[in-house]
C-alpha cells in the first residue's frame, strides 16, 4: 500500500466526533461524521454510500487493496471467532474483525482513496452501516463532484450485484449469498436424475429453451415470461431436478443466474417479502426464480400481493419462476391454473420398473471400484423388481442402509441377522451379500412406509371426524 497519500495524525479526532455522536439519542449521526470528515480533511471530496455497495468486500476479492488504519486512528472492532462446522475437522476455525468504525487506506486503479466505515445513530434507532469515501480534490471534480470517487462505487456496487460462486437465497425477511448451495448445486447434474427420459428431455428444453428464445417472444410480441410447477410425492426428484436444472443454466455460455426463495417469514411481514423478491428478481432478469413449496409460501394472506407481482404492471420480462409442491391440490386454483401464471406443470411420479432399475444401475456405477462389494447387472434387475412403490428416497435409503450394514459387519466380524429370510425369489442372487441385505432392508421399508400410509389416513380420518363434529355443535349465528 502507498503510504505517500496518509493523512495527518489530527484526522483520528473523526472517532471523537462519531463516539460522542452516536451516543446521543436525538443525533443523526451520519450528518455528524459528514461534517467532521469536511472540518478534517478539507482538501479532500466526500462522498456517502451505503455499506452494501460492498468497498472492503471489492478489495477482499483482489479488484482493489485496503489496509485498516490501526496505528494513526482510533477504531471500534473486536475479533470473532467463526468455527468449523464439522467438529471433527482439525482445523482451528477462522477469525475475522467486526468493525463499527474504522478507517481504511484504499486504492483502486492507482488511485489513492480513504474508506471511513461506520455504524450510524439515527435519531432513537441504530441506522445502517456507512462508508464515506474520501479522494484528493483536484482535476477530477465534475459538476462540484468527484467523479474518480463515484467510478469507483460504481465498479464496487457492479461487482457486488453479481453473485460469485453463489446463490442469491431469500430467507427471514431478506437476500443472502449462500456458498454452501453453490457447491451443492455444482455436483449437481441431469445425469445424476433418473425420470422418463421424454420427461426429461421436455422440461430441459422447456427451461432452457425459454432463455436462448427472446426474440421468438418479442417477433409475436408475446410477454417473454413462463411459470412452471413441479409437483409429485415427496422423494421422487424435484429438489435434485432443480439443482441440475441450475446447474446446466450457469454452465451456459451466457450465465442464467438462479433466485430461491426459501420462506416469506420476517419482520416487514410476507407482503413486504413479496415485494422485495420480484424487486430483486427483475434486477437479475433473465433468471430463475425458484419458490420452494410453493404451497406453504403463498397463503390466503399474501396471494394478492403475490398475483399482483406475477401479473402487475411492471414487466417481469425475463422471468422463468418455477414453483415445487408435494401438493398440488392445495394450492389456489389462481395460481396453478390461471393460464399466463404457472401455466407448465411437471408430475413427478413414483418410479416405474425401467426408472427402479436405471437408478440400481447409477450405483452400481457408483460401486463398480468397490472390490469388496459384488453387484452384476442381473442384481439392477432384481431390486428394481421387489421395490415396486418405493420413491428415489427410499431407494436410496435401501441403498445406504443396507451398505452401512454391511461395512458395520466386516467391522465388528459379526453376521448380519435376518439374511436366510430373504426372499424366495431370484435363488440365483442368493450368493451375493447385497442382494440378502437390500432384500432384508426392502421389507423393513416397506413395513414402514405401511405404517406411516395408515397413520396418515387414521390422522385424516380423525380430522374429519372432528371436523363434522364441530360443525354439528357449533351455536347458530
Amino acid at each position: 500500500m502507498d503510504d505517500s497519500f496518509r493523512a495527518n495524525k489530527a484526522s483520528a479526532n473523526v472517532f471523537d466526533d462519531y463516539q460522542k455522536h452516536n451516543s446521543g439519542l436525538q443525533t443523526n449521526t451520519d450528518l455528524a461524521i459528514v461534517t467532521s470528515l469536511r472540518g478534517r480533511y478539507p482538501d479532500w471530496e466526500v462522498t456517502v454510500t451505503p455499506s452494501n455497495t460492498g468497498l472492503l468486500h471489492f478489495a477482499k476479492a483482489g479488484m482493489a487493496e485496503s489496509q485498516l488504519d490501526i496505528e494513526t486512528d482510533d477504531f471500534l472492532a473486536w475479533r470473532m471467532h467463526s468455527p468449523t462446522r464439522d467438529r471433527t475437522s482439525q482445523e482451528p476455525g477462522t477469525m475475522s474483525d467486526n468493525v463499527e468504525f474504522g478507517k481504511y487506506y484504499y486504492r483502486w486503479n492507482d488511485e489513492n482513496f480513504i474508506v471511513y466505515s461506520a455504524t450510524c445513530q439515527q435519531g432513537l434507532h441504530v441506522g445502517a452501516n456507512n462508508h464515506y469515501v474520501l479522494h484528493k480534490r483536484g482535476h477530477n471534480l465534475v459538476d462540484g463532484r468527484c467523479k474518480l470517487t463515484d467510478d469507483l462505487i460504481a465498479a464496487a456496487s457492479q461487482w457486488s450485484t453479481n453473485v460469485h460462486d453463489e446463490v442469491l437465497v431469500f430467507d427471514q425477511g431478506m437476500w443472502t449469498k449462500n456458498s454452501e448451495l453453490w457447491a451443492s448445486v455444482q455436483s449437481s447434474s441431469w445425469d445424476d436424475v433418473i425420470m422418463n427420459e421424454d420427461m426429461k428431455e421436455t422440461l430441459v428444453k422447456d427451461v432452457e429453451g425459454f432463455f436462448g428464445s427472446r426474440e421468438e417472444y418479442k417477433e409475436f410480441v408475446v410477454p417473454w415470461k413462463r411459470g412452471i410447477i413441479f409437483h409429485g410425492l415427496p422423494g421422487n426428484g424435484k429438489t435434485i431436478s432443480i439443482k441440475a436444472l441450475m446447474h446446466a443454466l450457469y454452465k451456459r455460455s451466457d450465465p442464467i443466474p438462479t433466485l430461491y426463495v426459501k420462506s416469506l417469514a420476517g419482520c416487514h411481514g410476507p407482503e413486504y417479502a413479496v415485494r422485495q423478491i420480484f424487486v430483486q428478481a427483475r434486477q437479475y432478469a433473465p433468471c430463475l426464480l425458484v419458490f420452494e413449496d410453493l404451497d406453504s409460501l403463498i397463503t390466503d394472506q399474501v396471494k394478492s400481493f403475490f398475483l399482483n407481482e406475477v401479473d402487475g404492471l411492471e414487466s417481469n420480462e425475463g422471468l422463468m419462476m418455477l414453483g415445487s409442491t408435494n401438493y398440488l391440490e392445495r394450492l389456489d386454483a389462481g395460481i396453478s391454473k390461471r393460464p399466463g401464471r404457472f401455466d407448465r406443470k411437471y408430475h413427478f411420479t413414483l418410479p416405474a420398473l425401467p426408472e427402479r432399475v436405471k437408478y440400481c444401475e447409477y450405483w452400481r456405477s457408483k460401486l463398480a471400484k468397490n472390490n469388496k462389494i459384488d453387484f452384476p447387472p442381473k442384481l439392477s434387475e432384481a431390486i428394481g423388481d421387489i421395490t415396486e412403490g418405493f420413491s428415489f428416497a427410499y431407494l436410496k435409503e435401501t441403498f445406504i442402509t443396507s451398505l452401512l450394514m454391511i461395512v458395520g459387519s466386516r467391522k465388528t466380524s459379526k453376521d448380519i441377522e435376518g439374511l436366510s429370510e430373504t426372499t424366495e425369489t431370484h435363488d440365483e442372487l442368493s450368493s451375493l451379500l447385497l442382494w440378502r441385505v437390500m432384500s432384508k432392508q426392502e421389507k423393513t421399508l416397506r413395513s414402514e412406509m405401511e405404517d406411516a400410509r395408515r397413520s396418515a389416513e387414521e390422522a385424516a380420518a380423525s380430522n374429519s371426524t372432528n371436523g363434522a363434529s364441530n360443525t354439528t355443535i357449533a351455536p347458530a349465528s
